[in-house]
Formats: C-alpha cells, structure tokens, sequence
C-alpha cells in the first residue's frame, strides 16, 4: 500500500484535477446539478429540510454529514442570528454550525431574507448629482455657441424670407419668447415679424407674439438694411430672454453675456425709468445687491433708488439690501441724475458687478444644493420606475443630469429606456442610438418589471460577517488590542458596502490591510497586481488565477468577494437562499469532502491530511484546534502526545499544543507541507499496513511496512519544529 504521504501528495500536487475527477463521477455530478438547480426554489428553512438531497449535500458540503438525521437541533442552527453573540449557533463551541449557518440567507423566523433592494448604487446616485451640478455649465456652453451664431448672422439678414429660412435663427428667436418653434409655422411667423399679426389673432399665445414682432424692424414686404433687423437692445433682449427659456439663465456664460450688456448700456441710464425698462438691466442690479427680482415691484425699486440714505427712516434703510442698491447709484428724490454726474460711477459700477457675480453664483448654488437634497431624499424611498416618473422634481432633476429636455421626454419612452438591459445590444436603449439614454438605463437598478433591484455589493452581508469574525480572531487577549480591533471592525463593516470596484478596494490600505489579516495573509507580501487578479478571478474557470498551482490558496479569499473578471462589484439577486458565493462555496466544498471521503476510504490519515491542510489556515488557537477532533488528531499524532493526555484540563492541553507549535506557521503552505509530512510518518508508524509482498506470497508470511521502534521512539521525542 502507498504511503500516507505520497497518497495525500498525489492528490494535492494537482488539486484541481484531483477536484474534477471527483466530480466527474456520475453521482457527485448529479448530486452537483441536482443542488445547483433547485437551491434557488428554497423560500424557507422548511424547504431545505423537507428535500433530503438538497439538505443533505449541505450537511456533507459543512462536513456535518453525521448530524443529518437532527433536523431539529439544525433548525435551530438555520435560523440564528449569526451577528447575535447570544444567538443559538454563536453558543455552540464547533464552528462548523457557525459556517452552515452564515452559508445561508435565513431570518429567525425560517423565511429567506428578502434583501434590501435599491433604485440606484451609490456611485451612481453621486454621478447623477455630479452631471446635474455640471448641467447648468453645460447648458451654458451650448446656448452661447447658439447665441455666437444667431449675433453673426443676423448681422446678414436682409428680409424675413431668409429669417424663417435660417432654422436655428427661427429656433432660437421663437424659443426666445416662448413660442414652440418645433409646430410653428414659417408663414404664419414670417407675417407676425412683418407686422401682420390678424393670422395669429386667436391663439392663446397671443402676447408672445406680440413680444415676437416688436423684437424685430423688418418692413411690411420683409426687407430690411443688413445688420437692421433687430436694434442692439432687441438683440440683447432676445438673446436674454433664450438664455432664460432653455434653462441657462444661471450659468457662466449667461452671466458674462449680461454683464457684458449692463457695461454697455448703463452709461446711457439717465433716469430710474431707464433703469427699470429694460429687463437686463433690472434684473441686474437687483440680484446685485442680493434682492430676488421677482419679489420686488417696480414702485419697491423706485423707492429704494430714490431715497435719501442719509435719513435713518428712508425707505431703503429698512433693509441692508435696499440700502445696498440705493448706495450704488446717484439717483435723487425724483428718480434723475444731477447734471454732468452718472448713475454709476466706476467704482460704483465695480461693486456692482462684483455683487452680481457673487450673488448669481449663490443662488444658482441654493437652487442646486435644494434639488439635490430632494432627490437624495427621495432615492431613499423609491422603489420602482413608476415612482420616478410621478414625481415631477426628480424627473426633471434625472432629465437635466444627462442634458435632456424633461418637457419634450415622453415618460413611455424614458419608462422603456429605465427597464432597458443596456448589456443586450437590441434592448431600446441600444437602439435610440443616443450615449445619453444609455447612461440613463445604466445610471439605475430597474428590472424588466420596473421594480428595485439587488445593489451592486463588493461583498454578501454573510461573506462581510465572516471576514470580521476571522478578524476578530487574530486578536491578542488584552482589552486595548481588542477595542482596536473593534474600530477596524467597525470601519471594514462601514466602507466595504460603498465599494464598488477592486481598484477601490486596493486604493483603501486599511481595508487591504484588515482583508489580508483576516484571510491568513497577513504576513504576506501581495502586491496590488496580485490581489488585482485574485479578486477579479473567475472561480468557474480552471484557468483563472487562483484555480492554477499554488495560487489554489487564494481561493478562499476570492470566493469572500462578489466581483467580476472586469473588477466590477457584481449586482446581488435578492430573496435566495443562498447567495452566488455561498452557493459556489458549498458545492466546493462538497465536492473536497467527497475526495476526502474517497481517500479515507483506503487511508483514514490521507483523509486527515487532506483536511488538516484545508482547515490550516483557519486555526487561530490552540483552542480551535481542541475544538474540532480532526484536526486534533493530527496534531497530537504530529506531537506523540498520546491519546491518555485528552483527558488532562482543556487549559493544560491548550498551553501544551501553543508551547509546541507556533500557529503563525499554518498561514505558511510551505510549513503545512512540512507538518503533515511529519504527520503522515508517524501516522503510518502508529497505523502500519501489511500487504503480501511477493517473497511473502511465497512463503505464506506477511510483510510488516512501518519504522523501527527506535526511530519512533525519536520522532516522539522532538519538539515539532515547521
């Protein structure tokens, strides 16, 4: 018979096949499929109990085979809490309850755990309210390239013919005053322009038209001089009320237009009446000096601009901003200029518009920042497609964040882009052929049925418990390294759900840092590319990174994350019983007990080998070892302890194992090798096989294989040095 130590080596060399030849056989694999393909109708505790085959690959898979018949006693298992310190499972001493319990998604009351379902992740909630506060910048941009075009060319245009012919001219003037140019008619508009205004005598927008025509000089045929067809203020005016109508009226390039405007038309304001005729101006100045135009009547300004600052009881002095604006003109009492003296002077005009710049930026501010307070409240309590499309501020807020016109978006059309699956290139979103809807689609967490889905999570909520337990494993026993402890605890449970990709992950150190502790790697030096491919792995591809040679020692690690191949945090399905990686975990798992079963079956110590090495890693006591009889064994069989010592006080026993072993080694695969190559020796010297050798058969004697006593006597005696 072949040694303990080159059975196991047989099997572990190359791990991965040894793991396919155990599925490949024809029970392991329908057993296999069986789990996989029916785990998912699970809906309650009672499920899983009342089908034997699902149940019992689980209890195999958590090495708990021989507790499959206490249906009762795992009940209660199922439905602890695995985060209550005083929860059932948490009292049990063996930690493989602690582990079947977190592989599963159970409330205390047996039901599976619904999950939280969210209408939009994090980082995209943050992009949206990014490309919302950019919108006014942009929407900026693009309204004064159209106003650079519409001052050029008009300064070309000879007749209303080639007005209504120039369709961004005739946009952009229609738009200017309020007039949808998209169903407008070019006759109809060309005949209001021209003085003519009986075609448009019944519309209810007849006072638009009305604006329209007085905006332009053009004749009664539709001639007009080049460079006459608007007088500079109609120019002004329109463009001003164009920024106002598409929504650009707060941005920069809006700002700059009108400040341009008031520096070339306030050295012709003689009186307060000039002042406030033109809307440029008077909007201005007010928001200058911090007042809201629309609050304030004309009579309001006129008294503010008139009063005497120097009597405590003037009308301007009963608010700091009245005064303000009062201070910064040289109006008398009837609203007229002193001869020879400005209405502003230099300096004056100066802090004016420094005001103006200050003023307009803060209230384009305030009017963002409350927006996006709204719709920030508002992701909190949505749930689905229809909720968005309800409520009028944040469809309107979702519209301008991707540069689309919430006024011209049917909600049919935006519904059908929501639900879109952007990865299918004929899903509607693919097909309108615009970035903007794709990114819309993207931008959300809808289904098909317009309803929340799972978020994207780096890590399950089971996968998060268990790497803090490790943690909190690894801790010395003193009161200040476990109140660290907590703190790191606290900050991997608090940061880990907002991270979204492993590039996120591996720029956090402290993160990395509590990962590498937790997993047994704290000793190791793996470079950011190293952890990059462990936790971007495919655990279904033999060829991925930790399913080849010695990297197999990763893949625990990467089974505790939820990323894809492309280092993106994958979305969660809710309401399953067991999650993706829990799923994975147990069928790995099954999959190793079933080899060790196999090689136990023809030798008990390759079995003990094959878990000791799969367990090594996880020992963070002396204690965890006393706690689990397997490795035990193995332990004591390395140790020549002999069997009687078992019953010596668990604290003798512990303090014997740590005095003797140095834990720290079983993060080593190296130093594992080396303990279970002792291990297998003395087990095959306590445990030796006779088998008929050829001289034997001869003979009729049997060959005795094992060591000499005097050898064993020596292995005994040694301190276990890994």
């Amino acid at each position: 018979m072949i040694s303990t130590f080159v059975s196991y080596r047989m099997l572990t060399a190359d791990l991965a096949k040894s793991t396919q030849r155990t599925l490949s056989s024809a029970q392991v694999a329908r057993e296999h499929a069986y789990y996989k393909e029916n785990i998912g109708k699970v809906q309650s505790v009672d499920d899983l109990l009342k089908d034997q085959r699902l149940y019992a690959y689980a209890m195999k898979a958590h090495g708990l085979e021989d507790m499959t018949y206490a249906k009762a006693f795992m009940r209660k298992v199922l439905e602890s809490d695995v985060n209550d310190a005083n929860s059932f499972v948490r009292k049990l001493v063996d930690s493989r309850y602690l582990a079947f319990a977190r592989a599963f998604n159970f409330n205390e009351d047996g039901t599976v755990n619904a999950g939280t379902p969210v209408i939009q992740d994090a980082m995209d909630l943050e992009n949206i309210v990014g490309l919302y506060s950019e919108q006014r910048m942009r929407k900026g941009q693009a309204a004064a390239a159209e106003v650079e075009y519409y001052q050029a060319r008009m300064a070309t245009i000879t007749s209303a013919d080639q007005f209504v012919a120039d369709e961004r001219l005739f946009t952009f003037a229609l738009t200017a005053y309020g007039i949808d140019a998209s169903i407008a008619s070019t006759s109809a508009i060309k005949s209001v322009i021209t003085g003519d205004l009986s075609v448009v005598a019944t519309s209810p927008n007849y006072a638009k038209y009305e604006k329209l025509a007085a905006a332009f000089s053009f004749g009664a045929d539709g001639s007009v001089a080049a460079g006459q067809a608007q007088t500079a203020a109609k120019l002004n005016e329109t463009i001003y009320f164009n920024y106002d109508e598409t929504g650009a009226g707060a941005s920069p390039a809006a700002a700059a237009f009108k400040t341009s405007v008031y520096n070339g038309s306030i050295a012709n304001v003689t009186s307060v009446d000039d002042l406030l005729s033109n809307p440029i101006l008077r909007e201005y100045v007010l928001v200058a000096a911090g007042i809201d135009p629309i609050l304030v009547s004309d009579q309001m300004v006129r008294d503010m601009l008139t009063s005497d600052l120097s009597d405590p009881d003037s009308y301007a002095n009963t608010k700091p901003e009245y005064a303000r604006l009062a201070a910064m003109f040289n109006f008398n009492s009837d609203g007229l200029l002193d001869t020879g003296v400005p209405a502003q002077s230099a300096e004056q005009q100066q802090t004016l518009i420094d005001g103006y710049f200050a003023n307009y930026e803060a209230k384009a501010l305030d009017s963002e920042v409350s927006s996006t307070k709204d719709y920030r409240f508002a992701m909190t309590l949505f749930s689905s497609v229809d909720d968005i499309l309800k409520d009028s501020r944040v469809f309107n807020y979702v519209m301008k964040a991707f540069g689309l016109d919430p006024d011209e978006e049917s909600k049919v059309k935006i519904r059908q882009v929501l639900t879109s699956d952007t990865s299918d290139p004929f899903s509607y979103a693919r097909r309108l052929r615009d970035s903007r809807y794709v990114a819309l689609a993207e931008a959300f967490n809808f289904g098909a049925d317009g309803k929340a889905q799972g978020p994207l999570q780096a890590q399950f909520a089971s996968s998060k418990s268990e790497a803090i337990a490790l943690y909190t494993e690894t801790l010395g026993p003193y009161d200040h390294q476990k109140a660290a402890g907590e703190v790191e605890s606290d900050y991997y449970s608090a940061t880990i759900d907002t991270i979204e990709t492993v590039d996120q992950l591996i720029a956090d150190k402290r993160l990395v840092s509590f990962i590498k502790t937790a997993y047994g790697f704290g000793r190791e030096a793996i470079s950011d590319g190293m952890l990059r491919q462990i936790l971007s792995s495919d655990l279904d591809d033999p060829r991925s990174f930790v399913n080849t040679g010695t990297n197999t020692r990763f893949r625990s690690l990467a089974e505790a994350f939820n990323f894809g191949t492309d280092g993106v945090a994958k979305r969660v399905t809710l309401g399953l019983a067991q999650d993706a990686n829990s799923l994975k975990d147990t069928q790995d798992l099954y999959v190793r007990q079933t080899m060790e079963q196999n090689a136990g079956n023809e030798n008990q110590g390759v079995r003990l080998a094959l878990y000791f090495q799969r367990k090594a890693s996880s020992i963070t006591s002396a204690y965890s070892i006393l706690a689990d009889k397997a490795l035990m064994e193995v332990v004591m069989t390395t140790l020549g302890i002999p069997d009687a010592a078992t019953q010596a006080d668990t604290d003798v026993l512990a303090k014997m194992i740590a005095n003797r072993i140095d834990l720290a080694d079983f993060k080593d695969p190296e130093k594992v090798e080396k303990f279970l190559a002792r291990f297998a020796a003395l087990y095959d010297i306590e445990n030796p096989t006779t088998t008929d050798s050829i001289p034997s058969m001869l003979l009729g004697q049997q060959e005795v294989l094992g060591f000499g006593q005097d050898l064993l006597a020596s292995i005994q005696a040694m301190k276990v040095r890994i």
